[in-house]
């Protein structure tokens, strides 16, 4: 059995990086972007960077905040920051098709929904939130919302919404919200097993919240550190989460709660994003220290594995 590596960090970006994502259908293809303006290209198979792509805009826009693959991995969406302003933002690809992209709103309350084939927005948003969204994802299409959008802002309330702004479910997670996920498993309630499907949510604390139910645990290692991404692997046992002070750390999850594993590794700087491999076998990071992190987990969950033991 494949055992878990040491972590190696890529250094290729001459500013913070801000934004990793695995392609979908690439088990080894994984981008980053940063600060100097470039989206990167790497293996994760050999460590290595690939190519690179300048962003070509304004002076005052290069700052690239967050990267995403379309659901056919054969483009990459960047968002960057207007007026030169250094906060993350929320940036989502449609899964079940390869053409609609979300970002923040320029006022960082709404959204702008893009059609990539087409040269202008598709809609606008406007005001859904009352305070800076920080993270944007798509509802499975087994959750009870179909067609929805999640959203989580930075005075707690997370939302789901339709694409044309109408609010489907909203709660208050009682804390700071930088980042949402929700459980990969096609939805459930109770199941037989006891698990039920969650949204978490991570900023001040990380919380889980049960549908109809309310918010069920809180987890506090990451202390006065705030969280910047949680991430499940593809089965939903295991989570991942990354914050201020560089720390990533990993949770099993239980039926009823996440039982904290400690620390997988550290950065130099904050990291701000993070993402699993499409079978579970890499870990990627983007940092403040102008690094991506780049760590195997272990064997893929399906299919072949390059990997021998000679004895």
């Amino acid at each position: 059995m494949q055992q878990e590596g040491t972590p190696r960090f890529l250094k290729f970006h001459q500013g913070s990086v801000r934004g990793v994502a695995f392609s979908p259908r690439d088990r080894y293809l994984f981008c980053s972007g940063g600060y100097d303006g470039k989206v990167n290209l790497y293996s994760a198979l050999r460590m290595e960077w690939l190519l690179d792509y300048q962003i070509e805009l304004m002076p005052q826009m290069n700052n690239v905040n967050a990267v995403r693959f379309t659901s056919d991995g054969s483009r990459i969406v960047a968002a960057t920051n207007a007026r030169s302003g250094r906060d993350r933002t929320g940036l989502a690809t449609d899964p079940s098709g390869p053409n609609l992209a979300i970002s923040v709103a320029v006022n960082g309350k709404g959204l702008t929904l893009v059609d990539l084939r087409m040269p202008l927005p598709l809609d606008y948003v406007n005001d859904l939130h009352g305070s800076i969204i920080r993270d944007i994802c798509f509802v499975p299409s087994s959750w009870p919302w179909q067609n929805s959008i999640l959203t989580g802002s930075s005075d707690g309330t997370c939302k789901v919404s339709s694409p044309d702004g109408r609010v489907l479910h909203a709660f208050q997670t009682g804390h700071a919200v930088n980042t949402v996920c929700i459980t990969p498993e096609p939805f459930t309630r109770n199941a037989a097993d006891g698990f039920c499907s969650l949204i978490m949510s991570g900023g001040d604390l990380v919380s889980s919240y049960v549908p109809d139910s309310g918010v069920q645990e809180f987890l506090k290692e990451h202390k006065d550190s705030p969280i910047w991404k949680l991430r499940y692997t593809s089965n939903g046992s295991t989570l991942y989460s990354v914050c201020d002070g560089g720390i990533l750390r990993r949770y099993r999850r239980y039926p009823d709660h996440h039982e904290y594993l400690g620390e997988v590794y550290r950065h130099r700087g904050d990291i701000q994003d993070l993402d699993v491999s499409p079978y579970d076998e890499y870990i990627i990071t983007a940092s403040k220290d102008r690094s991506v992190g780049v760590l195997l987990l272990g064997s893929p969950n399906h299919g072949f594995t390059e990997y021998i033991d000679l004895t």
